[in-house]
């Protein structure tokens, strides 16, 4: 009888509650939402910042066993001065885990709000390397601070309760790992590993609604509120659990699962 080989060990800095949480919740989304299939391949997203770094490096521990075919991809938007040079430390990471790298650029259309315009022309730019790789899906990390953020600004701009839905975990080619994972919870992952990762000026840029979003009203609605943030994510899930519901009644169907529950949602970076 054959014994099969012991599974590998791994180091001691993997072992750690930091790591082992976020690893568990981008599996949870893989085995038991669908996220990503198995033998997919997958145009893995990165900016370099924590997130995205995060999501790349657990996305490269679990693949094997899922067949998972990656391929990473750093966007240069051109917006500020040295931003080509941020590919470096990604380029990096993805040759360190045996992954084929693209660098891509992009030009950002005038008018409008930035943010949107380098969110559409980033889409537009990974959907054209999916197509030249063979790519069925695009991973983005997306955590769910990200989600939190999305449904309060649109619960305030009068939004409908379709675009209460926000981001689901699977639109179309657009998977979103990370939706069950805190953005400390990256940040705790990336520090525990070691993992060198770029710091955003934008993120912390008061021009931007996003960003007044994140460092003022939600910690002031925390203040009150101190399960604010998870309210608002249940209030999504609550939104397209209920258009699951009403679909299947309609087509005399039982409900579609979470990752059928488009949501038409815009993505925020």
């Amino acid at each position: 009888m054959t014994v099969p080989p012991p599974a590998p060990t791994l180091p001691a800095a993997q072992r750690v509650p930091e790591v082992a949480r976020v690893r568990r919740a981008v599996a949870r989304a893989l085995d038991r939402e669908g996220v990503l299939r198995p033998g997919e391949r997958v145009v893995v997203a990165c900016s370099g910042g924590p997130d995205s770094t995060a999501l790349l490096d657990a996305l490269a521990r679990l693949a094997p066993p899922r067949r998972l075919d990656l391929h990473v991809a750093h966007v240069d938007h051109g917006l500020r001065d040295g931003s080509a040079e941020e590919a470096g430390p990604v380029r990096l990471l993805a040759a360190g885990r045996g992954l084929p790298f693209h660098a891509l650029r992009v030009e950002v259309e005038p008018g409008g709000s930035l943010q949107d315009r380098a969110r559409a022309a980033r889409h537009a730019v990974l959907r054209e390397l999916a197509a030249e790789v063979g790519a069925t899906a695009m991973a983005l990390g997306h955590t769910a601070d990200d989600q939190a953020e999305t449904v309060l600004m649109r619960a305030l701009s009068g939004a409908t309760p379709r675009a209460l839905r926000a981001m689901s975990p699977r639109d179309g080619m657009l998977a979103r790992p990370l939706l069950g994972v805190w953005r400390a919870q990256t940040a705790a992952y990336c520090v525990a590993l070691s993992l060198p990762v770029l710091d955003d000026p934008s993120n912390a840029d008061p021009r931007f609604l996003r960003s007044r979003v994140r460092h003022q009203l939600i910690p002031a609605l925390e203040e009150v509120f101190p399960a604010a943030r998870r309210r608002l994510i249940a209030l999504a899930e609550h939104q397209r659990r209920l258009a699951a519901e009403t679909e299947a009644a309609t087509a005399g169907s039982p409900p579609t699962t979470l990752l059928q529950r488009t949501g038409a949602a815009e993505t925020p970076c």
